[in-house]
Order: structure tokens, then C-alpha cells, then sequence
């Protein structure tokens, strides 16, 4: 899959794109998937993959050492790698998401983290789940994560925590706390993205000195005094509409290969039963051409979510525009369950067998959908609020 065969993307000023996952680095994510699938994390080999590309540093900040690179090349990078493995694309996806993130934090953080390897390995939960306690010089954090994609491999670990007072609304933190300070629990099986690590994470009275954390609210609210000090404008980006952008490269790539693969199946299978050609079915025609046009119109929709973020990182943000573009980047990742779920329908008993991509994809694309910016509940009331002039309501935007 060539740079010019992804749809919705375009570097900086209209330059091309910045594609590190090319067919070398593909080959290695294909030949170790099903390791990865086994053993329920990244190998070695998969992860060095993701590494020599140069794909982890895309959105660290230059002053950090990193490429500070556009969102487009975000897309087009955890797209790519989703054609050869899910597992390594959504970990992907979340080392540079947090990366990202990062940027808006401070500058002696940065430095701290990337300062030695701008390809540093900084999982983490956004989830507020853990608790933190005021003490002299900063914060004692307790608390366990679930999700935490690439656990394993983490040097750094981005935690969202929480203050609780009596009679108060709890106050909101994001924390960055180092391997030395955290467990890991590996309890990671689930029906997809198997290979992705994502176990439980422990810190018990971890001590956070206050530059190492920022406010959840403008970390999230895109009020950080450390996100307009750099050359871009990316970490001004809405940090919840981003992420669903990010969610839905990697869905983007696990439909199309799914497809890809059923279209190869269709193709040469027999009906045992009937003894003729599956492509000889009217009903296949259709499915095929539907879910092909879902997943085209999910790569539309991911351009002009790309668009919209970049307008509102530019200085045109608003709660209707974050509305909007959170709404569609979840709108793309329910098109894409969508169209793997019409053509695995169809696919016969042949296809349900691990080594099967399109079963893979299935999983995998099933398991991303419920991921909390693709709860089409919540954010389609959002959006549908706008539309009728009110506000969006209290859903986190």
C-alpha cells in the first residue's frame, strides 16, 4: 500500500505524506502477528519494527527531540500498520497519541521523558480511576488502570487520576509516573486486539512532583500554557475529538485488509452445497459493494475530521466543532465495524479459523468499537444538540 492510496491524509502545507510504515517494516508486523496473538503483547521483533521506522517520534515535539509531524501523517502511519497487524497499529496509536498529549504538558516533563530517546515508550489510561493526594512538593498517587496498551514495554505511564474532597466535585489530573513506580498486571485476554499488552497497571503511594502532572481540564480543555510554545499548532488540537481520529486510523486499516481478504475468499470458494462459484452470488455483489462504499465513506469523513481539528488547533475551536468532529471520527470507526461485520456474515465457516485476516479483523475492529469515543450514544447527542442550536451538553468533549 502505497502513500498515495490513503485517502484523507496530507502533510504539512499540502506537502505529502510523511508514510514510515513502508513494506519492509510491513513484513515484519505480518510475520510476527500471530506471536503476537499467542502471547498476548508486541514481540520484540514487532516492536523494533515500529521503532527503526521512525513512526514513534512522529507527533513527539521537535523541541523534545521528536518529528512533531501533522495529524494526517498520524492517520496514514496507524493505517498502514493495521493492513499488517492490528495489535501493532493500535499500540501504535497510542504511543504517539500520548506523545502527543505530552506536548501540552511541561517543558522540564518533556525534556525528562524524551531528553535521552525521543523514541521513548510512554503507555498509559486516560481514565481518571487512580487517586492522588496532595503532599509537600507534589502528589501521592494510588490506584489500578485497565487498558494500558503496550504495558509492558512502558519507561513512562500517563494515568488520569483524581482528587476527592468531602462535599466536592472531584478535581481532575493527568500524571506521568516512571517504570520503577508501577506493577504490572498481566491479565490481558480479551476477543481482540490480543496482541496488544493492554494489561492492568499498579502504582501504590507513587510519589508525582508537580511538574509531571497538568490539570485534566486544560490538558483536555486545550487551556494549557505548554501547547502554543511549540512550532506547530498540533498540540492545540482537541485532545477527545483527536482521539477518535486516532482510533479510527486504526480501524480505517483493520477494514480494509478484512475486506481485502474476504474479497480473495470470495473469489475462489465454492458453494459445497450448491457446487458453484461463491462469486456467482448476487448477494455477495451487494454485500461487497456496501461495505466497500461504508469503508470509503469512513475515509472521507476521517479527511474532514482531519480538516476540522486542524481548524480548531488553529484557533477556530468551539464546543460545536469539537461536537462535530468527535461525532464523525466515532461515526468512522462504527462504519468499519459495519462493513467487516456484513462481509464476515457471508464468509462461511472456512473463515472463522485463527489465521483467517478477515477474522482477525473482525475481532479486532469489534474490540477497538468499544473503546469510549466510539459511543455513538453519547457523542451522536452531542452533535445532535448543536444541530438544534443548544449546547452539547455535559458529555466530555
Amino acid at each position: 500500500m502505497s502513500a498515495t492510496d490513503v485517502p484523507g491524509t496530507a502533510g504539512p502545507n499540502g506537502s505529502g505524506l510523511d508514510l514510515r510504515i513502508d513494506e519492509q517494516t510491513g513484513a515484519v508486523l505480518t510475520e510476527h502477528a500471530a506471536w503476537n496473538e499467542e502471547h498476548r503483547r508486541l514481540s520484540d521483533s514487532s516492536l523494533s519494527a515500529l521503532r527503526d521506522s521512525g513512526a514513534l517520534r512522529l507527533l513527539v515535539p521537535e523541541r523534545a527531540g521528536g518529528d512533531e509531524r501533522e495529524f494526517a501523517d498520524m492517520v496514514a502511519n496507524v493505517r498502514e500498520a493495521a493492513l499488517y497487524d492490528g495489535a501493532a497499529a493500535w499500540v501504535l496509536m497510542v504511543l504517539v497519541g500520548h506523545s502527543w498529549m505530552l506536548g501540552s504538558m511541561t517543558e522540564e516533563l518533556q525534556d525528562e521523558v524524551y531528553g535521552v530517546d525521543p523514541d521513548t515508550i510512554v503507555p498509559g489510561s486516560l481514565a481518571p480511576v487512580g487517586s492522588a493526594t496532595e503532599c509537600d512538593g507534589g502528589w501521592l498517587v494510588d490506584g489500578r488502570w485497565p487498558f494500558t496498551s503496550g504495558a509492558i514495554w512502558g519507561q513512562w505511564f500517563l494515568l488520569g487520576s483524581q482528587v476527592l474532597a468531602p462535599g466536592e466535585r472531584p478535581r481532575l489530573l493527568h500524571v506521568v509516573i516512571p517504570r520503577e513506580d508501577i506493577e504490572i498486571d498481566d491479565n490481558w485476554y480479551a476477543i481482540g486486539l490480543r496482541g496488544t499488552g493492554s494489561c492492568d497497571v499498579v502504582a501504590n503511594q507513587a510519589f508525582v512532583p508537580t511538574h509531571r502532572l497538568i490539570d485534566s481540564g486544560d490538558l483536555l480543555g486545550g487551556r494549557s500554557p505548554w501547547s502554543g510554545r511549540h512550532r506547530t499548532s498540533v498540540y492545540r488540537t482537541p485532545i477527545l475529538p483527536g482521539l477518535a481520529v486516532h482510533v479510527a486510523a486504526t480501524a480505517l486499516g483493520l477494514a480494509r485488509a478484512g475486506l481485502d481478504d474476504a474479497a480473495d475468499r470470495f473469489g475462489v470458494q465454492d458453494d459445497r452445497y450448491m457446487g458453484s462459484p461463491k462469486s456467482r452470488r448476487p448477494g455477495l455483489h451487494m454485500r461487497l459493494a456496501e461495505a466497500n462504499t461504508e469503508v470509503r465513506s469512513a475515509e472521507l469523513l476521517i479527511e474532514d475530521t482531519v480538516g476540522l481539528l486542524r481548524q480548531a488547533a488553529d484557533g477556530a475551536d468551539s464546543k460545536q466543532l469539537r461536537a462535530h468532529a468527535k461525532y464523525q471520527g466515532s461515526y468512522a470507526i462504527e462504519l468499519c465495524r459495519r462493513a467487516l461485520d456484513r462481509v464476515t456474515t457471508a464468509a462461511g465457516g472456512r473463515a472463522v479459523f485463527d489465521g483467517s485476516r478477515l477474522q482477525q479483523a473482525f475481532r479486532d475492529v469489534t474490540m477497538a468499537s468499544q473503546h469510549q469515543v466510539a459511543d455513538l450514544d453519547t457523542v451522536g447527542e452531542a452533535y445532535g444538540r448543536t444541530r438544534l442550536g443548544m449546547d452539547p451538553g455535559a458529555h466530555p468533549l
